[in-house]
């Protein structure tokens, strides 16, 4: 009771060394009508499903945007991927789309080298991106190409690469924008790969078991559990730059026993995205979210809106026998509840370079939540002949709105 939805995910490895058909015919068997053969139909299907996909595929995945001094994406560069640690390997080729994007994957763990050209631009060389079993996903974000000169050169860059887990002075940063596979999450699947971040049972997150101060963009945060939860799981992951744990918090958060999570978000890449959310619970839980995002030049704005809705009900007894030296009697009290509640929201960003020295961002965030809650309880007395002597009902409703508004201009 008072237990918030819990999602159930699966991963599924299967080594498919065993014969589909045996285990078909053995279900058929054990199958006596088509209600019982049904579901295991569905179960067979799903199992089989995995038998087409190639076993043992290479994991490793690099992609990226290129822009120019301006910041407008460069189309149809090449991009050329040399294996350094194998000479005999063939050279992955590609170009990017017309936002500048570009992507290799299935790649083998191996020692890789990066080419880029361009017409008007200089060649680029990355060098050194290792992937391996601890590393294999990795985002460059805005490659930046500079015009060709007339003594043209090649640039040579030996990429630097940044931990996806930072440790410093207790405090801890996950570099959530190093990681292409963070463009399929959301920030509610990001906290859940940062170190001493849980969440309990009702969806509360935690730091080291105690409540932190949320914080976007070093703004706060001020909504409840069920708000925060249906936020987070609305922003997507490609649009958050780190998230930062920040045991040993700056002095105006000091106070805060659980320290501070602080969500850094990015412009993300360049063009026009989107993506759709549907959520469903267990116990009476929906949720579904938009977001919309574009960037053109030194224009990026995303826009999150969201909306989750929640029923639960519930009921309980107790069965109480009092015993007196010269008497017994009983008292019985049955309960029940019916909490709903409907939470709207919507978050829109907007950043415009001016030049390389001014810029601003507009931030408006909007979170409402409606809510009517139920419960009745019976509450009997009966004699030692299970005669009752006296009955009594209590009947109590809650209902109220909340509504949480709140505009950032920055310069």
């Amino acid at each position: 009771m008072g237990c918030k939805n819990t999602e159930f995910l699966t991963q599924c490895h299967c080594d498919n060394r065993l014969s589909a058909l045996p285990l078909f015919l053995y279900l058929w068997l054990l199958a006596t009508d088509l209600k019982r053969l049904l579901p295991l139909l569905l179960i067979f299907l799903f199992f089989a499903s995995f038998s087409a996909l190639p076993q043992g595929q290479a994991p490793g995945i690099i992609t990226g945007n290129l822009l120019d001094e301006k910041s407008k994406a460069v189309a149809a560069a090449t991009i050329e991927l040399v294996n350094l640690a194998d000479s005999n390997s063939a050279v992955k080729t590609t170009t990017t789309d017309k936002d500048g994007n570009f992507q290799f994957t299935q790649l083998v763990f191996a020692v890789y080298r990066l080419k880029i050209s361009s017409i008007g631009f200089q060649p680029l060389k990355i060098d050194s991106i290792q992937v391996r079993m601890e590393r294999f996903d990795f985002n460059l974000n805005d490659i930046l190409l500079h015009p060709a000169a007339a003594a043209e050169l090649n640039e040579v860059i030996v990429y630097a690469e940044k931990p996806l887990i930072q440790s410093r002075d207790g405090n801890i940063t996950f570099n959530a924008a190093e990681s292409a596979l963070s463009a399929g999450s959301s920030a509610s699947d990001l906290l859940k790969n940062v170190p001493l971040v849980t969440t309990d049972p009702n969806g509360k997150v935690l730091v080291r078991g105690k409540e932190p101060k949320i914080l976007i963009d070093d703004k706060p945060v001020e909504l409840n559990v069920q708000q925060l939860q249906d936020l987070l799981e609305s922003l997507p992951g490609s649009s958050i730059e780190k998230i930062e744990v920040l045991t040993n918090p700056p002095p105006q958060y000091a106070n805060e026993q659980g320290g501070v999570i602080n969500i850094v978000t990015r412009k993300g890449k360049v063009g026009m995205g989107g993506r759709i959310n549907l959520t469903a619970g267990t116990r009476g839980e929906y949720g579904i979210s938009g977001n919309f995002n574009y960037r053109k030049n030194k224009l990026a704005l995303n826009l999150t809106l969201g909306s989750g809705y929640n029923i639960f009900n519930g009921e309980g007894y107790s069965k109480r026998e009092n015993v007196y030296a010269d008497s017994t009697n009983y008292f019985n009290t049955t309960s029940q509840y019916r909490n709903t509640s409907t939470r709207p929201n919507a978050r829109f960003n907007l950043d415009y370079e001016l030049n390389k020295q001014n810029a601003f961002n507009i931030l408006l965030q909007y979170n409402q939540n409606n809510f009517n809650n139920r419960s009745g309880n019976t509450f009997l007395n009966m004699n030692r002949f299970m005669i009752m002597t006296r009955s009594s009902r209590r009947a109590v409703r809650t209902e109220g709105q909340s509504i949480n508004p709140n505009l950032n201009f920055t310069w």
